[in-house]
């Protein structure tokens, strides 16, 4: 679906996505993105599908919106993982047995099936995390945004959880990864770069990682692997990119 949406703050900012996008939001405007989706903002104007963001409309977006806080990963609504994960079904007219049934089914998924009756407090940070990913997608909605959280997935759940959010991506979602760790740029198709409340760079990640100094200028690194590849490119070893280590092994021994 093209233009599902829509984001515009002030003159200095203004972007559209569509279904299927998978984006990384990177700078010091981190904040107040996600700030505005939360609470919106005079200056801002926010569109999901055919409802802008009001509180008019704060139930319908809800339903197709959905945000996992950092702030809130040590945050429950429910005792029970269970609980947890089968909080935000119970408005959508499921049974209890269709409630149990689809969260034993989504947290085998995530890897969590072992956990449903622990106490949400026992658990570990890179299992709050999953946690919290899963009791926002369980909902189905066609957008999550993630600020912050996968940083603190141990690395096989990270894989993990990339995995399915490009299985949610594959299937009309909107991934939104507001992120400080440029490393985690890599999984995603597109960058947006905001900076001092203004828009610096919107551009296929590729694309917007090539713009080594402007973003250097802000402060920004370029993930590790990036930097390697631009090292070999220096010296004529490699003519292109290659993101996966064993790929750039093998062009370097070809």
């Amino acid at each position: 679906m093209k233009d599902y949406f829509k984001y515009r703050f002030g003159t200095d900012i203004e972007f559209n996505l569509d279904s299927k996008d998978f984006v990384s939001v990177v700078g010091n405007g981190n904040d107040l993105f996600i700030y505005t989706l939360l609470n919106g903002h005079t200056k801002c104007n926010i569109f999901i599908g055919d409802k802008e963001l009001n509180s008019e409309n704060m139930p319908t977006i809800k339903r197709r919106m959905s945000i996992v806080l950092y702030k809130h990963l040590n945050i429950f609504v429910g005792e029970t993982v269970m609980d947890e994960i089968a909080f935000g079904l119970e408005g959508l007219a499921y049974t209890k047995d269709d409630i149990r049934t689809t969260v034993a089914s989504e947290a085998r998924r995530f890897k969590l099936d072992h956990l449903l009756e622990r106490d949400c407090n026992s658990l570990g940070s890179s299992d709050k995390v999953k946690m919290k990913i899963l009791s926002a997608m369980i909902i189905k909605p066609q957008i999550l945004v993630l600020d912050n959280v996968l940083c603190e997935l141990d690395y096989k759940d990270k894989l993990l959880i990339f995995d399915i959010l490009k299985e949610f991506k594959k299937l009309g979602g909107i991934v939104i990864n507001v992120t400080n760790d440029m490393e985690e740029t890599l999984y995603s198709e597109k960058i947006i770069v905001i900076y001092d409340k203004k828009l610096i760079c919107f551009g296929k990640t590729l694309s917007v990682l090539n713009e080594e100094k402007l973003l250097k200028k802000i402060g920004i690194g370029l993930p590790f692997i990036i930097d390697l590849n631009r090292y070999f490119m220096d010296y004529g070893m490699i003519d292109k990119y290659y993101l996966d280590n064993d790929k750039l092994v093998g062009a370097l021994w070809k």
